[in-house]
């Protein structure tokens, strides 16, 4: 009986993680798309990808890849701001990069109002010299307010269906090896 509880528990591990892989392909696909910006300022030329590729309402990114003009070398070691503005809102950022994508700087912001918002990007490789570029972003969708405002994502729909099953498997195997009185 023990046996048999492992064994659909194992079964059921490995059938909850190929659908959690299958997921993952879906949640980065987007990565590789347009570029929403592309120029130079002063030694730099800067390639910005905005996901989702038309911005919505609600969470957006800022993907920023930086080179030097001279070499086409990419800027590994940069202080990178995004600030968007739209009338009397203005939200700022920090972009980072990874060891694992040393070339490529992401910022994260929620934007909580439709319409043409103001990007700015802010680049300083010295203290005290920063170089900004300015591009209008246009976001679509319908205002939110931050008290009004849960984001509603794919994986916490997954991680509820996820969730859910796990209760219905426990609670199907508990009820159908629960020990009979005699």
């Amino acid at each position: 009986m023990k046996t048999q509880i492992f064994f659909y528990s194992v079964i059921a591990t490995i059938v909850l993680t190929g659908l959690g892989n299958s997921f993952l392909h879906n949640l980065h696909a987007n990565q590789h798309e347009d570029i929403s910006y592309s120029g130079s300022i002063n030694e730099f030329n800067l390639a910005v990808k905005v996901l989702p590729n038309t911005p919505v309402v609600g969470p957006i990114q800022f993907q920023i890849l930086p080179t030097h003009i001279s070499d086409n070398s990419p800027v590994e070691q940069a202080i990178i701001e995004v600030l968007v503005r739209k009338d009397e809102e203005a939200y700022m950022s920090r972009a980072v990069n990874t060891p694992k994508s040393p070339d490529t700087y992401i910022a994260n912001l929620t934007l909580y109002q439709s319409g043409t918002w103001e990007s700015e990007i802010r680049i300083s490789t010295e203290p005290e010299i920063e170089h900004s570029v300015f591009f209008p972003i246009e976001v679509q969708g319908s205002n939110i307010h931050n008290e009004d405002f849960i984001a509603s994502s794919s994986a916490g729909i997954f991680f509820m269906f996820i969730f859910g099953i796990i209760v219905i498997f426990t609670v199907f195997l508990s009820f159908r090896y629960k020990n009979k009185p005699q």
